[in-house]
């Protein structure tokens, strides 16, 4: 962190400029609305990783990043670091190889601002961000039931909506007795994304509320503390409760997965270090789980055990295209092994085995590991292994919660493609690695 962070009142006023927009930054990244510049099409037909466009939420992401950077013009300093810069010129040089550079380069570009806001939260109070993101959440959480409850969605430009009707094929539903039951999709592209997002808002309020709790207990239950701390506890907690029926309206299994393993996770660790403070939040937290899990089937009894039903013929049928996406890690060839398809060009390289088929019912790779290892090819995943590594040579202590998120989010990647193939998707990758260690002081 910056010693010295201000020497004027001009710094200090920019400086709280850059705490609102990047505060607007995260609250605004669930919301897809976005300027589309390009559309490189297949066949005539809307090929959705081809689309370039610029997202709103990345736009004010830039203007924070501008004003950290002049606020801070006088201590920024490049890093010294040869391995950084080996990976800058490869990122760089690598999609010319690309059979669709242009695309290639624009997830390449994604992916570093998603690191820019990894790096900028660091410069910031680690509870002003969580207390961020968990207000995204609850307004996510918002959003999802109200679609839930009015089992429609409607599209609107301005939020970057699409129209989702149960009764339309291709919408995400839940077949319960017949009936088609809307899956929530948040502001999001699809339920699932609204899922893991909600999965992280959750496990940052209970972190929140952790904190929340060590705070009375050092202040003695002081009645003071709690009076003047009331709304940011029913803030917590209320949020807790939206952002949790939220991710069940979701009905994204790999993100209750997630929270489920990610807890059981934190919970050992935190039994075997006697950190009883931290085991009583969570029990707590898995008691308000099991009764709002409850709650939400008495009200349409059926709905999540349908979710885990193969007999059910939707859910049998998304289980097989997950399976069948498996086959398309077809690394052709010398070049695609060490370098693969290229950023973005998984679902372009199985269109270019058969151009008959329709490009929108091509999915990539329903795992970023595969999917990883398909379009970086062995080179860029030794290079992912190396920065992971650097990143644990910075830190001396592991932060379990942190480290349990990270899991969860390990996951959801092993049953989704989604943290791969999306905006919002690298920024909680990005957000879940960035927060894996406590660094040195």
């Amino acid at each position: 962190m910056f010693k010295n962070l201000f020497k004027s009142k001009e710094e200090k006023i920019i400086h709280q400029w850059f705490k609102y927009l990047f505060a607007l930054f995260i609250i605004l990244i669930p919301w897809q609305v976005r300027w589309i510049f390009y559309d490189w099409r297949l066949d005539g037909q809307i090929w959705e990783y081809g689309r370039l466009g610029i997202y709103g939420s990345l736009i004010i992401l830039l203007l924070a990043a501008v004003l950290f950077a002049y606020s801070h013009r006088k201590e920024l300093h490049f890093s010294k670091n040869k391995l950084l810069y080996l990976v800058f010129a490869y990122s760089i040089i690598i999609p010319f190889f690309s059979a669709v550079p242009l695309v290639s380069f624009y997830w390449v570009l994604l992916v570093y601002i998603a690191v820019l806001f990894a790096y900028l939260s660091r410069f910031l109070q680690k509870k002003f961000i969580l207390n961020a993101i968990l207000l995204s959440g609850l307004i996510q959480g918002l959003v999802a039931l109200q679609q839930f409850f009015s089992q429609q969605i409607l599209a609107n430009k301005w939020l970057g909506l699409a129209e989702h009707l149960p009764e339309t094929l291709g919408t995400s539903v839940v077949l319960v007795n017949g009936d088609r039951i809307l899956r929530s999709y948040g502001s999001l592209p699809h339920p699932n994304i609204l899922g893991g997002f909600l999965f992280v808002a959750i496990f940052v309020g209970i972190y929140l509320l952790l904190k929340f709790y060590k705070e009375l207990e050092d202040s003695k239950w002081s009645k003071k503390f709690i009076r003047q701390n009331l709304l940011r506890y029913l803030f917590i907690v209320i949020s807790l409760i939206i952002t949790t029926y939220g991710l069940l309206a979701s009905f994204s299994r790999s993100a209750l997965l997630a929270l489920a393993v990610s807890m059981v996770s934190v919970l050992l660790i935190n039994i075997f270090q006697n950190k009883w403070r931290v085991v009583k939040v969570f029990l707590k937290y898995f008691v308000v789980l099991f009764v709002i899990f409850y709650s939400f089937n008495w009200m349409i009894p059926g709905a999540w055990q349908a979710r885990w039903t193969i007999g059910n013929h939707l859910e049998a049928q998304s289980i097989t295209q997950r399976v069948d996406t498996f086959e398309q890690l077809k690394l052709d060839g010398p070049k695609e092994i060490l370098f693969g398809q290229g950023l973005g060009m998984n679902t372009y390289d199985i269109w270019q085995q058969n151009p008959n088929q329709t490009v929108y019912n091509i999915q990539p790779i329903h795992d970023i590991f595969l999917l990883a290892l398909a379009e970086i090819g062995l080179i860029g995943i030794i290079i992912l292994i190396a920065l992971v590594r650097l990143i644990l040579r910075k830190a001396d202590k592991v932060d379990v919660l942190a480290s349990s998120l990270l899991l969860g989010l390990i996951i959801i990647g092993i049953f989704d493609h989604y943290l791969w193939t999306s905006w919002t998707g690298w920024l909680l990758l990005t957000f879940g690695l960035v927060n894996l260690y406590k660094q040195k002081k």
